[in-house]
C-alpha cells in the first residue's frame, strides 16, 4: 500500500510542498509546488509574510491532493530561531520578524548586563548571537512592554504554521534548541534564562520530542481547498538542519565519526554528540549545540554560506545580467588563484546589498590583492567557504576527541562541484553528497515514524539506502606547500582583528 505524506519545507528564500510516497520500503519524492518566501522590509523592519505563506501552502496542498488522491499527513520544517506571538484569543499579536531584523542591536548591551555571553553559553550551550530567539524576544518585550500580559503562546515558525492548520499549539525540540532558551544539560526551558530575562515559561508549553500527531486538518481548510478531512498534522522535525541530519544513511554508532555540512544560504558544519558540549574551548571556537530528533545533540557552527553568492547574483541581475550559479562555478574554476580570502562570518557580510563592494572593502582593509574579474571574486568566496569548513571540522575533532573519518554534504550547495571538491581537498577527507533533498527526507521520515510506518533506526536506514543514491568525492592530490600556503593565508585573515 502506498503511503503519501507532505513535507512543507520553508526556507529563507522559498517554500516548497514536496510529496513523498512510500511503497515496499522505498520512498519517492515529488515537488508539487514552490513559492517565493522573501522577508519584507517595512518601516526599517524585516518581517515574514505569514499570511502569504499560509495561503501558498494551502494552494500547494490543493495541487498535491489532486495529484495523489490520498494524503496521510503533513509536517513543516523551517530555518531556526524565528517565532510568532499569539494572544489569549488565539490570534496573532505581531507579524513575525525575520532573524535578519536589526531591532536586537539596540538591546544587546542591556541583555548582556543580565547574562554575559559566557553565562549564556554555559547555561544554554548556544553561542550568543543577535539573531537568536532569546535576543529577539528580549527586544520585543522591551519595545512592547504590553506583550508580557497579552502573549498567551509563543510558537516557533514550523509549529506556528502547524497551528494554523490544526488549531493545536505546540513546540518541538529541534527547532526550540536553536533558540537559546533551553537548558544546556536537561534540554528543557531554562529557569535561569527565563527568570533573568523576564520571560514566562508558560508561553512555550511543553517541548515535544520524537514526533506527535497534533490532529486532523481543520474542517474549514479541508473544505476550502478540497482536502481529505483526515489528513494528520504532525509535529515532526521542525528545524531543517535537524531534519537533514535525520536523513543521513548512517547509524547512531557511526555518527560520532561523521561530520555534516548543510550547504545553503547558511553553511552549517557539525558533528553528532551524545550530549551538549559546553566547555570554554567550545565557546571560544564559536561552536553551538542544537538538538536531534532522537534527543541527541548536534555540535556545530553556523557560517554565512551561499548567502554571499546569492547576494552577488542579485546585484548583478540589477545591473542587467542574470548570472546562473553554474556559470559562476565555471568562471571561478577558470580564474587565476590570487591568494586572497574573506572571513565569511565577518558581520560585514551578514546584511543584504552591496556584497561585491563589501568583499572589496574587506580585502582592502586586510591588505590583500583585489580580484580583476568576476571569476577571481567568486573563487575567493568559494575557497574561503571551503577553508571555513576545514577550520570548523578541525575544531570539532579537537574538542570531541573523535576522529572524523568522512563528511556528508547536503543542501543546494552540493550542486556546486567546485565548492564540494575544494572542501574535500582542504579537509583531506572523503565526502559523500546526498540525499539531495535532505531536509525534506528527514521531515518525511519523522512523519513515517510518528505514523508507525517504521519502528527503529535499522528500518529508517533501509528506507534511505533503498531510496537515494549518494556520490563520493575524494580529495585531489595537492602540492603540500601550496595547500599549507592557502590554509595559512586564510588562518591569518581569521586571526586579524579588523574594525570594518
Amino acid at each position: 500500500m502506498k503511503r503519501n505524506v507532505i513535507a512543507v519545507d520553508l526556507g529563507a528564500s522559498s517554500g516548497r510542498i514536496i510529496s513523498a510516497s512510500l511503497e515496499d520500503g522505498k520512498m519517492e519524492l515529488k515537488e508539487q509546488f514552490r513559492f517565493s518566501n522573501q522577508p519584507i522590509e517595512l518601516t526599517d523592519s524585516l518581517y515574514w509574510d505569514y499570511l502569504k505563506i499560509f495561503q501558498e501552502i494551502k494552494y500547494g496542498l490543493m495541487i498535491a491532493q489532486r495529484d495523489l488522491k490520498k494524503i496521510d499527513s503533513l509536517s513543516v520544517d523551517t530555518w531556526g530561531v524565528d517565532y510568532g506571538l499569539v494572544g489569549h484569543d488565539g490570534k496573532m499579536l505581531l507579524t513575525p520578524h525575520s532573524y535578519r531584523d536589526t531591532r536586537t542591536e539596540e538591546f544587546e548591551n542591556k541583555l548582556y548586563e543580565k547574562l554575559t555571553p559566557k553565562e549564556l553559553f554555559a547555561l544554554t550551550g548556544v553561542q550568543p548571537n543577535l539573531i537568536n530567539s532569546n535576543f529577539q524576544l528580549f527586544a520585543d518585550m522591551n519595545l512592547h512592554p504590553y506583550l508580557k500580559d497579552e502573549v498567551a503562546n509563543i510558537m516557533f515558525m514550523p509549529n506556528l504554521v502547524e497551528y494554523f492548520f490544526s488549531g493545536v499549539k505546540s513546540n518541538e525540540f529541534t527547532i526550540a534548541s536553536t533558540s537559546g532558551l533551553l537548558d544546556g544539560v536537561n534540554r528543557e526551558l531554562s529557569d535561569d534564562v527565563f527568570n533573568r530575562l523576564g520571560f514566562k515559561k508558560e508561553w512555550f508549553g511543553d517541548i515535544q520530542r520524537g514526533g506527535h500527531v497534533l490532529g486532523n486538518v481543520l474542517p474549514d481548510i479541508a473544505k476550502e481547498v478540497h482536502l481529505d478531512s483526515d489528513i494528520k498534522i504532525i509535529n515532526g522535525i521542525g528545524h531543517d538542519t535537524g531534519a537533514a541530519v535525520y536523513s543521513l544513511p548512517i547509524s547512531s554508532q557511526e555518527a560520532k565519526n561523521v561530520a555534516f555540512i548543510s550547504c545553503g544560504t547558511w553553511s552549517i558544519v557539525g558533528q553528532q554528540t551524545d550530549k551538549p558540549v559546553v566547555t570554554e574551548q567550545a565557546f571560544e571556537a564559536g561552536l553551538t549545540n542544537e538538538g536531534c530528533f532522537d534527543g541527541g545533540n548536534r555540535l556545530l557552527q553556523n557560517i554565512t554560506g551561499l548567502w554571499i553568492v546569492q547576494e552577488l547574483q542579485k546585484e548583478w541581475s540589477f545591473e542587467g545580467e542574470m548570472v546562473e550559479f553554474s556559470k559562476m562555478v565555471d568562471e571561478a574554476e577558470s580564474a587565476e588563484h590570487i591568494g586572497s580570502y574573506i572571513n565569511p562570518n565577518d558581520p560585514l557580510f551578514a546584511t543584504p546589498s552591496n556584497m561585491e563592494e563589501k568583499i572589496v572593502k574587506f580585502l582592502k582593509e586586510t591588505d590583500q590583492k583585489l580580484p580583476n574579474s568576476r571569476g577571481e571574486l567568486l573563487q575567493i568566496v568559494f575557497e574561503s567557504l571551503a577553508l571555513s569548513y576545514r577550520d570548523t571540522i578541525n575544531n570539532l575533532e579537537n574538542i570531541t576527541n573523535e576522529e572524523i573519518k568522512r563528511i556528508y554534504m547536503f543542501g543546494g550547495g552540493i550542486k556546486n562541484r567546485l565548492l564540494v571538491q575544494l572542501t574535500a581537498n582542504f579537509c583531506k577527507k572523503e565526502i559523500q553528497t546526498g540525499p539531495t533533498e535532505a531536509s525534506v527526507t528527514g521531515n518525511v521520515l519523522a512523519q513515517y515514524k510518528a505514523l508507525g510506518y517504521f519502528k527503529d533506526d535499522a528500518e529508517r536506514l533501509s528506507i534511505v539506502k533503498s531510496s537515494f543514491d549518494t556520490r563520493v568525492i575524494t580529495p585531489q592530490a595537492m602540492d603540500s606547500d601550496e595547500l599549507n600556503n592557502r590554509i595559512d593565508g586564510f588562518t591569518k585573515i581569521l586571526k586579524k582583528e579588523i574594525a570594518i
